[in-house]
């Protein structure tokens, strides 16, 4: 069975061989229509509680985009036994609409279907939850993104859908961790918050957001 590493390596391969094809477009006429658009973004939200986030948007059309969004944290304090672990990442298909998706590329209104894989490690006041193997998500999603500048958004957005997965309750104890409790996770509702800091890297009128 793939790995969280794994699909993780392949996004990372897709994306790189994607964005070395927009960057090797030339687009030297007066209009800016040049597909696909590229932006890179962050979800502040996600940086504010320490678990560092990358993520990359490819507007594949006008008013269809791709979003791969990843995330990797690996903390702990020993002494205290707090432990704070998390990777995985979610891939997204977003559909834009509204006024400002027809101006300009990755703006206004958006509403997509995801899919997510993460395993995780929390362990404060010496209980812990584990994930001993991946937990998966599916679900919707509905967003807002403004202009900042030339090429910066905001965006604003948040999923709802279901996730699931196996899940260790444990305890440290006389130096060793213990057992406390092995279950199947299940979840309905709310699964993500975003205001992520979007970039549309280029020089000049390559890659800029906005149609003209």
């Amino acid at each position: 069975m793939l790995s969280i590493r794994h699909i993780t390596a392949a996004l990372i391969l897709l994306v790189i061989s994607m964005t070395g094809h927009a960057a090797a477009q030339t687009c030297d006429s007066c209009q800016n229509d040049c597909l696909p658009k590229i932006a890179i973004k962050t979800n502040l939200l996600h940086d504010a509680v320490l678990t560092p986030d990358f993520g990359l948007e490819i507007g594949i059309a006008r008013k269809w985009s791709v979003s791969l969004q990843g995330v990797w944290a690996w903390w702990s304090k020993s002494s205290r036994q707090r432990f704070w672990r998390i990777y995985g990442g979610n891939i997204e298909g977003r559909f834009w609409f509204g006024d400002k998706a027809r101006t300009r590329a990755l703006t206004g209104h958006h509403v997509g279907v995801y899919g997510s894989l993460h395993s995780f490690d929390f362990e404060f006041g010496g209980t812990g939850y584990q994930s001993p193997g991946n937990t998966y998500g599916v679900g919707l999603s509905y967003g807002y993104s403004i202009k900042a500048s030339r090429r910066i958004n905001i965006d604003f957005g948040l999923r709802a859908g279901y996730s699931a997965g196996r899940q260790i309750k444990y305890h440290y104890e006389c130096g060793i961790y213990v057992c406390d409790r092995r279950s199947f996770h299940k979840y309905f509702g709310l699964t993500g918050l975003e205001i992520s800091l979007v970039w549309f890297p280029g020089r000049n009128t390559h890659n800029l957001p906005d149609f003209q």
